[in-house]
């Protein structure tokens, strides 16, 4: 595991942005997480998971005053697993399950909106973070960890907070940073997701089966079910 984490932080190191940890301000966080997974697409590797924002208090990120780029950020309804944070922070602990949650969905919504923006999307809540660059984002990730150590939902001093930073300032996370897509949830996957959280979510809460006709022919039934939750109010 030494010769794994040593391996990782020299790689780490040959980033594009540059964040030191241990100097970063703490950024604030309102609203509440709740994810759902859609059980029954574990063919792609863990299956699919999706942020949905709770209503009236939807996650919302506040950077810290001496930012000179400082949009609220406040993540819509979106597919999340933590990828726009390379699969190299994964041999840290702290990475999974979703002990840094809020954090990861707030850096994979600055990394959507990016990439949507890089596909020509105009949309008002991509606009939103256009001014927001590759280096912002890696601060980014460092706020919102810290934020996370404040509110003693994660430990003060883990390796994995500045592990993780280092690792979104790596040329895996900018070549991320520069790609041109855009998925959205689908309408039908969003409709499940709703009804899983309903307006106050516990885990463990589903929605009903629905099955999907894959392109070969087959069926697969998919049912959300509630994965985590984490309220700052």
């Amino acid at each position: 595991m030494r010769a794994l984490v040593a391996t990782a932080l020299l790689l780490m190191g040959a980033g594009c942005a540059n964040v030191d940890y241990n100097t970063v301000e703490r950024g604030t966080f309102e609203g509440e997480v709740a994810v759902v997974w859609l059980r029954g697409t574990e063919g792609a590797g863990d299956g699919t998971f999706i942020y949905v924002p709770t209503p009236g208090k939807p996650l919302t990120f506040t950077r810290p005053k001496s930012e000179a780029v400082r949009p609220d950020i406040v993540p819509p309804m979106m597919y999340t697993d933590g990828g726009s944070v390379p699969g190299l922070a994964r041999a840290f602990r702290g990475f999974t399950p979703w002990n840094y949650g809020p954090a990861y969905i707030v850096h994979d919504w600055v990394f959507m909106a990016r990439q949507c923006l890089n596909l020509g999307e105009t949309d008002p809540k991509y606009m939103a973070l256009k001014d927001l660059s590759f280096q912002d984002s890696a601060e980014i990730i460092a706020e919102s960890i810290k934020a996370l150590e404040f509110t003693n939902r994660i430990k003060a001093k883990d390796i994995s907070a500045p592990a993780v930073t280092f690792a979104v300032t790596s040329p895996f996370s900018k070549a991320r940073w520069e790609a041109r897509e855009c998925e959205e949830v689908t309408p039908e996957h969003a409709r499940m997701a709703l009804e899983a959280v309903g307006r106050s979510p516990a885990i463990g809460d589903v929605s009903r089966s629905k099955v999907f006709v894959q392109p070969d022919g087959t069926r697969e039934e998919t049912q959300a079910v509630v994965v985590a939750v984490s309220s700052f109010d």
